[in-house]
């Protein structure tokens, strides 16, 4: 394989392959050639060889069990949290790049203070055509249930599980969302992707979650026996439930403003612009 780039290279620019008086067609085609020929072989070695790398670290930051604050931004990757009842942040970082110059240009910074913990990613842009780009973060958090959370991710994909009384703002580009048997305030918000919220049990415990999507699907999966609000609205799709709520049609879309309880405390608002929104239900 290492060999058939320089042999096509070889064949191309070989003095009979290179007569000037032949017409210029020909001429264009040889120039098509050989610029195939170099891109394929700059493709080749450029091309990564294995898989990327990874450096995983672990730290652990005092966080009070009530009103406690984090901040994440990141550009690239995930961010995956679990709610616990302990008054700590146990973060994990798995930094990935495909050299080991460029995956210790990643960087994970972090600021604690009494009652908030601020974590940036840092990963500088870098100049020239051939130069290394790779860089993502894969974030793992324990975090008090009841934890104040700010998560801002460009591409990738962000799950919340096991958050009470806390709240949550997700700002995001393109990727997904899961949140799973969270009652609590959550704010999500993204331009292509899709969000997906599952409870695998029902508490009638305060809640609100609100999903708001440019591009893209809204999914809840909910108990039979769940009791809620909803307020859903897609301006080009359908909207389609397993518990009987009636949807009205909108132009291009449908709305859906209804409750199996009137006093319901759990209440959801999904937008999405362009795409379906269904609610089902299991027993």
């Amino acid at each position: 394989m290492g060999l058939i780039g320089p042999i096509l290279v070889e064949q191309i620019i070989s003095p009979r392959n290179l007569d000037i008086s032949a017409p210029c067609a020909r001429n264009v085609r040889l120039q098509r050639r050989l610029a195939a020929a170099f891109l394929f072989l700059a493709l080749t070695v450029l091309a990564p060889a294995e898989d990327p790398l990874h450096q995983q670290d672990d730290q652990i930051f005092p966080l009070p069990l009530q009103r406690g604050a984090i901040v994440l931004d990141n550009p690239s990757g995930s961010i995956h949290v679990y709610g616990w009842y302990e008054p700590r942040v146990r973060l994990t970082a798995l930094r990935n790049a495909y050299t080991a110059p460029r995956l210790a240009q990643v960087r994970v910074e972090t600021e604690s203070r009494p009652d908030a913990l601020v974590i940036r990613t840092s990963i500088p842009p870098v100049r020239g055509l051939f130069a290394d780009r790779s860089g993502t973060v894969d974030y793992s958090l324990n975090v008090p249930e009841t934890a104040r959370l700010t998560l801002r991710l460009g591409d990738g994909e962000v799950s919340l599980q096991g958050l009470r009384g806390g709240s949550a703002t997700i700002e995001m580009m393109n990727g997904r969302v899961f949140v799973t048997n969270c009652f609590a305030q959550v704010k999500a918000r993204s331009v292509n992707g899709a969000m997906d919220l599952f409870y695998e049990w029902w508490e009638n415990a305060p809640a609100m979650i609100d999903f708001a999507l440019q591009h893209g699907r809204i999914g809840a999966r909910l108990p039979a026996g769940a009791q809620f609000r909803v307020d859903a609205q897609t301006a080009h799709g359908r909207i389609g439930n397993g518990f009987k709520l009636v949807p009205r049609n909108s132009g291009d879309g449908q709305s859906l403003q209804s409750a199996t309880r009137a006093d319901a405390p759990v209440a959801f608002q999904f937008r999405t612009e362009g795409g379906n929104i269904s609610i089902d239900s299991f027993r």
